[in-house]
């Protein structure tokens, strides 16, 4: 099978993959900067290794966002092809009514059980404590960026991604200041440290929510969604989103609650001389900087697989496999060259512990390897093969990869008091096995689904 050569193919993946990438950097840069401030504000790290445990249940939160608006587009971006607003709409509506749901249960959760939930992840009292005050306060944007966030992340399916990119780009200025204000007390402000930063996430969430509502209800044109279909009824929708989505959503739930247990297993490391959690913290944001194209091509991947088959040209989806998998060969590579060099400047931002910086870089070194694995299972399984209906295979590959492998392995390593680096390579050992398994899909055209039907309004 040959790659595709047409460049208007490209074009219009490029210009889905570029407002997702950008949306990833000023989330990530939003994310890099919290760590920072933290980071100078309070040089034992508790503030660092406090905010990044005790965002574990928001981190949740964000997957099951990502799987439900992952859920959605498995059909949405297929009766998108096929030209059916109406049926993309009900599909939305449905994901959004599990989003408040999940909101307000997880948001309650940490407001209520702050101590417990951090003593999932952490047994140093001092960070348990700043954890504590941090979810007291952030606990409260879960209600609102639960659907907001599952509603922007779904317009991609639909192909509208520029509002994404100017809600977060908003999020970012506004959330940089209020932190340079409220943690270290700047223009009269007294100085809250970790409060402060809490404070200022959580105005940054709501300015996010107000946006992407006022979009969608009275800017946008092409969906015109209105919250009348909030409520309306979905019919065989609500079965189709059940059976091909749900695969979706639980390697979403899956995969966020196996990284939060990874976690947790490194939060309870106690034989390392670095910080384990701190200097992991640094590795993701190096790790996640590199791979921001790759993924906003993962996520473009699927639109573009689901609108050819809902378009009925399953010929050119074949093709479509190809190229994106040479591709991916290509981005992976990319991105690790792009860890290496980073490394050592990022390093030299934080103002860490030597042991925790050296750790730190051992990591990285980690991870740079893995990401050429990363990118590949990434445009296949977030991509190709979730844009053509595989859920279910998706699925299967994700638990048995992540849950039955890597975790099991790399807590044993733990408990063993193996070097931290070996247990995190154990951690992301299943994109390896994940690269694997999917070459033997594509041996036949079992992985290609076309799932519409007729849907009135």
């Amino acid at each position: 099978m040959k790659v595709i050569t047409n460049k208007a193919y490209y074009a219009a993946t490029l210009k889905i993959a570029i407002p997702i990438a950008l949306q990833n950097l000023i989330t990530l840069s939003t994310g890099m900067m919290d760590t920072l401030m933290l980071g100078k504000a309070d040089s034992t790290g508790n503030f660092l290794s406090a905010s990044s445990l005790a965002n574990q249940p928001f981190f949740i939160l964000t997957l099951i966002c990502f799987g439900l608006s992952g859920a959605s587009s498995v059909l949405s971006s297929q009766y998108y092809g096929k030209h059916d607003m109406a049926a993309v709409k009900k599909i939305y509506a449905l994901v959004l009514r599990a989003a408040i749901v999940f909101g307000i249960l997880i948001g309650t959760a940490v407001l209520i059980f702050p101590y417990q939930v951090m003593r999932i992840y952490s047994s140093n009292p001092d960070i348990i404590d700043a954890g504590v005050r941090y979810l007291r306060i952030i606990g409260f944007a879960y209600f609102i960026f639960a659907p907001g966030n599952t509603l922007l992340c779904s317009l991609r399916s639909v192909e509208i991604v520029k509002i994404s990119v100017v809600v977060n780009l908003v999020s970012f200025v506004m959330n940089v200041f209020l932190n340079w204000v409220l943690i270290f007390g700047n223009l009269g402000a007294p100085a809250l440290g970790i409060e402060g930063a809490a404070i200022a996430t959580l105005i940054a969430r709501i300015s996010e929510f107000v946006i992407t509502v006022v979009y969608v209800l009275a800017i946008d044109k092409k969906l015109k969604f209105r919250l009348r279909d909030l409520f309306a009824k979905c019919g065989f929708l609500a079965g189709d989103l059940l059976r091909h989505g749900t695969p979706v959503f639980i390697i979403e739930l899956a995969w966020s609650l196996g990284m939060s247990v990874q976690a947790g297993i490194l939060g309870h490391i106690a034989y390392s001389a670095g910080d384990p959690v701190a200097a992991n913290s640094i590795t993701s944001i190096v790790q996640q900087l590199s791979t921001i194209v790759l993924f906003g091509v993962a996520n473009a991947s699927a639109v573009m697989v689901g609108k050819s088959i809902g378009e009925g040209n399953s010929g050119f989806v074949k093709m479509q496999a190809v190229t994106l998998n040479v591709l991916a060969v290509v981005l992976g590579f990319a991105a690790c060259g792009i860890i290496l060099l980073i490394k050592r400047p990022m390093l030299n931002f934080y103002d860490f512990p030597a042991e925790t910086i050296e750790l730190a870089g051992e990591l990285i070194n980690v991870m740079a390897f893995i990401t050429i694995f990363v990118s590949f299972s990434a445009i296949n399984i977030m991509g190709v093969l979730r844009g053509s209906g595989d859920t279910s295979f998706c699925l299967i590959t994700e638990v048995i990869c992540i849950w039955m492998v890597a975790l099991p392995s790399s807590f044993i390593a733990s408990r063993l008091k193996w070097p931290v680096p070996v247990v995190l390579a154990l951690m992301k050992s299943d994109e390896i096995l994940k690269v694997i398994i999917c070459m033997f899909r594509y041996r036949n055209d079992k992985w290609i689904h076309s799932l519409t039907r007729q849907v009135t309004e």
